[in-house]
């Protein structure tokens, strides 16, 4: 009898095991630090095609999704990553080279050669996307003000302003960072250190977050938001007295990637949900939500007023984290 029980129990465990490894299998974690609408768009778009797959977003500040990633290392719960900070990336890689998949097997011929920087190096990652920043103006309550719309970045300087406008901290947010590295990648060092000292009195607050600066000029809480091109065209297509002002000196931006944590590109799910990303899902993303050109024939924006071309800052130190430790080490505020 007891051998018996000893059978069963063994046949239990076994079973048991089978089921977990089969739920491990159709089971894929993807960390992002991507906006919640699109994650919600990728998800419908992934469940649709993957029914019998979990698939599992994580939702993760830009600090966050570098810090998990570089704690977590190759035991990692994330199979895939989506939108990481291209410099963030690299900081990664390089204390751990081969912490990401290599992608040389996958078509980069399909990239804007002004978004391919880093492949003489690695293929350790793609972009899925750039990220233009600009203004969102609640144009109502500078209205009540007797205030102008700023349309430059000189005019934020003006201190008829003065805790009114809204941006996200170079220190916790991509969007913050591309911002501080713009204008000083536009003005030189000394001088874009300067126009923050004089900015900070305008300043009404630095948030963690990328996209909180222009829901708080939704809100009526900030006149003037920096925030992300796409978030600002759409915010205002949304709600009446909103205005995106585009500096004519060009727009700060940044890039970022996705990829697959080294190993687990062997997990046939992981591989397909990452397939489906990279070859079906991210241009269509771009054209919904950030178009700005990463593909070598991208598509056409669907986002109602979207400009169909503007200036680009041409951003210093896009893929050199050593730069951008530097620049924030600079950072007072």
């Amino acid at each position: 009898m007891k051998k018996i029980l000893c059978v069963l129990t063994a046949l239990c465990c076994a079973l048991s095991a089978f089921g977990y490894a089969l739920a491990a299998e159709d089971r894929v974690v993807i960390y992002t630090a991507a906006e919640e609408e699109r994650i919600a768009w990728l998800q419908a778009e992934l469940d649709r095609r993957f029914p019998d797959t979990e698939i599992v977003f994580q939702s993760l500040g830009t600090g966050q999704l570098l810090s998990r990633l570089q704690a977590e290392g190759r035991g990692s719960d994330c199979d895939i990553f989506y939108d990481l900070e291209v410099v963030n990336a690299e900081i990664i890689l390089n204390a751990d080279p081969e912490l990401f998949a290599d992608l040389s097997g996958y078509d980069f011929s399909i990239y804007d050669p002004s978004v391919t920087g880093y492949t003489e190096r690695h293929h350790r990652y793609a972009v899925n996307g750039k990220t233009a920043g600009a203004f969102l103006v609640n144009t109502a309550m500078l209205e009540e003000k007797g205030l102008p719309v700023p349309a430059s970045y000189e005019d934020m300087l003006d201190p008829a302003y003065e805790g009114l406008i809204a941006m996200p901290s170079p220190l916790s947010s991509g969007t913050g960072y591309s911002y501080y590295n713009g204008m000083v990648t536009l003005l030189g060092q000394e001088a874009g250190l300067k126009y923050f000292d004089d900015i900070y009195p305008n300043i009404l607050e630095y948030t963690t977050s990328g996209s909180a600066p222009a829901r708080s000029a939704v809100r009526g809480e900030a006149a003037i938001a920096y925030g992300l091109l796409w978030q600002c065209v759409r915010y205002a297509n949304e709600n009446e007295g909103l205005r995106v002002v585009i500096p004519e000196q060009g727009l700060a931006y940044d890039l970022f990637t996705m990829g697959m944590i080294a190993g687990h590109e062997e997990k046939p799910s992981v591989k397909a949900v990452f397939d489906a990303l990279y070859n079906e899902l991210n241009r269509p993303q771009c054209a919904a939500f950030n178009p700005d050109r990463i593909y070598a024939d991208m598509p056409a924006a669907e986002i109602p007023g979207y400009p169909e071309s503007y200036e680009e800052i041409p951003m210093n130190g896009l893929f050199d984290f050593r730069y951008k430790q530097d620049l924030l080490d600079l950072w007072a505020y």
